[in-house]
């Protein structure tokens, strides 16, 4: 099978680090893969069979991207695309549209966002939602539900033995306004009081983006203030992995939860909207239908997340052996393997039904 995924600009990100597991999956398992968009980070990360288009996908622009890559996907026999974001959707929806093949569009953020035009929504074969609230709230944006699908983010289970250091704390996310001001409260406030109760505690902070100068800033403030190093800030990692299974709790929501439980760590899950708490077996249902965010329940504040730290600190043990549990049931419910399966079946089905569609037309 020939697949070309569009995204828009291939960095560091949920939805980029999917892309970029799927294409090397879907190449493992013998199909043709094509990426399009803006060269970034994750380019070295792809296997040497999945061919990569740079463009740099622009709204002004569009109108002659939707012909370029309708053109490239007729030269190159594209039989089906998967777009991801925006304005690759729009791109890839009317480049299918004029080169009869069909889209998929997988919603990793806000469906109001992901799917803006009523175009898409209409065109757009197959939606795939990554949690279970947005997809039980799709029919509220027109899209019917034989067109919806749930199929969540798939990772690479990672058992290693390194040595993890319990007291180590770590916060992943492309470091924008957003994010800025949770980890903010975390290193400002939440930890403040925790810093001296617990003299090797450690806040990694990993990721890149345009308020990173500031949050670097913050943390030689506060590592000034308590006399010590302890809120290290690594920027951009290419394997996040490496510094997870040395984690003793992870910090995060979405597929960094997911990746983090597939290494057997601890979980605890925020973000700017929403405070979850740290994943347990208990919780797990709710988590794992909701991408590890916790819809519908209150914002963090300092008083929450450290209340939900010391508790962390105080029972490491309970929550290290919890995490092996989790782990365990991520490997069974997220495994990139099974997940990549379910995406090209329903390619598969897609396409079986694009070629009776234009048998039809062609017999009339």
């Amino acid at each position: 099978m020939r697949i070309l995924h569009l995204v828009r600009v291939f960095a560091f990100g949920g939805a980029e680090n999917h892309v970029r597991d799927l294409a090397n999956v879907m190449d493992e398992m013998g199909h043709e893969v094509f990426i399009m968009a803006k060269s970034g980070k994750q380019n070295s990360l792809l296997n040497r069979g999945v061919k990569f288009i740079n463009i740099r996908m622009n709204d002004l622009l569009a109108p002659f991207q939707i012909l370029f890559v309708a053109r490239y996907i007729r030269e190159n026999k594209i039989e089906i695309i998967h777009v991801h974001q925006r304005l690759p959707a729009f791109i890839g929806c009317l480049a299918g549209k004029i080169a009869r093949i069909p889209v998929v569009v997988t919603v990793h953020g806000q469906t109001q966002y992901d799917v803006r035009s009523k175009l898409v929504r209409r065109w757009i074969n197959k939606f795939i939602f990554v949690r279970q609230s947005s997809f039980d709230e799709a029919a509220g944006y027109g899209i019917p539900a034989e067109k919806s699908i749930l199929i969540q983010n798939g990772v690479r289970i990672v058992r290693s033995q390194d040595e993890r250091d319990h007291n180590s704390l770590c916060y992943i996310s492309r470091i924008d306004k957003r994010h800025s001001i949770i980890i903010s409260m975390v290193m400002k406030e939440a930890l403040m009081p925790l810093y001296k109760q617990f003299p090797d505690l450690k806040f990694n902070i990993v990721g890149d983006g345009d308020h990173l100068e500031d949050v670097r800033q913050e943390a030689e403030s506060v590592n000034s203030l308590i006399g010590r190093k302890a809120v290290i800030i690594h920027g951009y990692m290419q394997d996040v992995s490496v510094i997870i299974r040395k984690s003793g709790l992870v910090l995060g929501v979405g597929r960094v939860a997911i990746e983090t439980l597939a290494c057997g760590v601890p979980v605890l899950s925020v973000n700017q909207k929403y405070f979850g708490g740290l994943v347990s077996m208990e919780n797990y249902s709710f988590f794992s239908k909701n991408n590890f965010v916790a819809y519908g329940r209150e914002a963090p504040d300092a008083n929450k997340l450290g209340k939900e730290l010391t508790s962390y600190f105080n029972n490491t043990g309970r929550w290290q052996d919890e995490a092996a549990n989790l782990q365990r049931q991520v490997d069974e419910d997220f495994n990139i393997y099974r997940i990549t399966a379910s995406i090209i079946d329903l390619y598969d089905k897609l396409i079986i039904a694009g070629t009776e569609i234009s048998r039809q037309k062609a017999e009339k």
